[in-house]
């Protein structure tokens, strides 16, 4: 996969590391020998120096700069709701400048409400209602389950069932308590009602049910002041466009395959940072090529396996928390080692003056660490 599993902090510690420990043995090593032959120095003098220098520049306070400060994100973002599988992508978090969602399960939660029912015949809604919910109780479809919850929470008893076809696609038919029932999706439609047909006794009705949204307008304009938004679905280009209208998404498209979506980031990629959030079978390979993949523990167990950031308390608003406690982390990284550079090398100089003896210079060099560790520990 196009994704590098690297923390490009640590590989920069790695350089610096492989520089500056060759370049401290090289000084004290110097010093040692300009005591010895130029000042006349004693030789037990000397190593004194050269051992102050090596030990006030030892660079274990570098050692601890990412790891702490990654420990205090891992307790953190686990209490907000969130885990990183892999912290390679904290700094890719940061650099996210185009965010692609899913649209059903991930903006939506999959649960459809009960709009309106309408009866040309005069028959009660909450009948209606009983013949298709008991129909629909031997389909595992998202539409099946929440006609079913809605039936429940009015305390609609269900009535027996026979000869149930579920024709996939299409809807469902059966007899329920001795009449023919049938309900199908009808087709087209430019909004975000999903409409079924229902057929009881060759008497026709309709239910519109709307499904529920996650987050709202508000949400997308903040998002949209520093990211650019899109939405992606399988759903008809006709609904999903009049779907983002009302989210206030410009690019919303519909009829979008698994390859479709992967193409769509891919194009992205091409000049901006992309995170995606999914939670299908549909939406791994989407997640597994956007530079950083976001799952929910509602999503499918592939859709989880391909996102490296899962999140387990609360929806999709945590994306504005999961990439704020990124952007913190890499600041006290940053931070961390500043400190742990610039005191070191700052502290040689005086080493080698031989103004420290080499139990003060392994004060100094522990205060180094204690000095990283406090600020790893302030509030992120």
């Amino acid at each position: 996969m196009h994704k590098q599993q690297n923390l490009p902090f640590k590989k920069t510690i790695d350089k610096v590391t492989q520089v500056f420990v060759p370049f401290v043995l090289i000084i004290s090593f110097t010093t040692f020998l300009l005591r010895i032959t130029i000042y006349n120095q004693e030789i037990f003098e000397a190593i004194k120096v050269a051992i102050s220098v090596l030990v006030i520049a030892c660079p274990c306070a570098l050692g601890l700069a990412v790891p702490i400060v990654l420990f205090r994100t891992a307790s953190i973002s686990n209490e907000k709701g969130f885990l990183f599988k892999n912290f390679d992508y904290l700094q890719k978090l940061t650099k996210v400048t185009s965010i692609v969602f899913d649209k059903t399960g991930t903006i939506t939660t999959g649960i459809f409400k009960v709009k309106s029912i309408t009866s040309k015949n005069g028959q009660e809604n909450d009948s209606v209602l009983q013949y298709v919910a008991s129909l629909e109780q031997q389909s595992n479809h998202p539409i099946a389950k929440s006609i079913l919850l809605e039936a429940e929470s009015k305390d609609i008893p269900l009535l027996p069932t026979s000869d149930f076809i579920e024709k996939v696609g299409v809807g469902v038919e059966g007899n329920v308590d001795g009449k023919s029932v049938s309900v199908s999706k009808a087709l087209g439609g430019e909004n975000t009602v999903t409409t079924l047909n229902v057929e009881i006794e060759k008497k026709q009705f309709t239910i519109e049910l709307e499904e529920e949204s996650q987050i709202d307008s508000d949400f997308i304009n903040n998002l949209t002041e520093d990211y650019e938004v899109s939405i992606l679905s399988g759903d008809s280009y006709k609904k999903v466009q009049k779907f983002g209208e009302l989210l206030g998404v410009k690019d919303s498209l519909g009829d979008q395959t698994p390859e479709d979506k992967v193409s769509y980031i891919k194009k992205l990629q091409r000049d901006r940072t992309v995170a995606f959030l999914g939670d299908g079978i549909n939406d791994s390979p989407a997640l597994k090529q956007a530079d950083v993949g976001i799952a929910s523990t509602h999503s499918t167990q592939i859709a989880q396996s391909a996102g490296d950031i899962i999140i387990h308390k609360g929806g999709i608003g945590k994306i504005i928390e999961i990439i704020s406690v990124a952007i913190k982390s890499q600041n006290r990284i940053k931070q961390n080692l500043f400190l742990a550079f610039v005191y070191n090398t700052a502290m040689i100089p005086i080493a080698i003056s031989g103004n420290i003896s080499p139990n003060m210079a392994a004060l100094a060099m522990a205060a180094s660490s204690v000095s990283v560790v406090f600020n790893s520990a302030r509030k992120l």
